[in-house]
Parts: structure tokens; C-alpha cells; sequence
């Protein structure tokens, strides 16, 4: 037997409430982890949910520049 994915149902599940609840409690702990000025964004894709986070202030952004903040924090 071979095996067929079921396309539309895995969009679904990326699309879905579970996968938005773990984007935003990923991109959430991340911009608390890098500090003042770092927010998480989200957008729901034509075929999944996403997130982002960035340097949203100019401090930020400069600290960013200087000790790659969001790069440590990914780990």
C-alpha cells in the first residue's frame, strides 16, 4: 500500500488553534527572553500560522546589533 498525505488536513492542523497557541507561547517566551524592546508578530499565511520576533526600539535594536540578542536567545 502506498502512502498518501492528506494535504488539506495538515494544513488544517498547522492553520489550526493548537499551532497558533504554540507559535505564540514560542514567539511570547522569546521576546521576554531578549529584554526591553524585542516584540513577537504574527500572521496568519495562506497555508500556516507564524510568528516573529524583532528589535522594535532603537535601543533594541542597537543592543541587537552589538551582542546579536535574538541570535543567543534562539539558543
Amino acid at each position: 500500500m502506498e502512502y498518501r498525505s492528506n494535504h488539506k488536513g495538515m494544513e488544517e492542523l498547522a492553520r489550526g488553534a493548537v499551532a497558533q497557541g504554540l507559535v505564540r507561547e514560542h514567539g511570547e517566551r522569546l521576546a521576554a527572553a531578549a529584554g526591553d524592546g524585542f516584540v513577537a508578530s504574527y500572521m496568519q499565511g495562506k497555508s500556516r500560522f507564524g510568528g516573529i520576533v524583532y528589535a522594535d526600539t532603537w535601543s533594541a535594536k542597537h543592543r541587537d546589533r552589538r551582542e546579536n540578542v535574538l541570535v543567543r536567545v534562539l539558543g
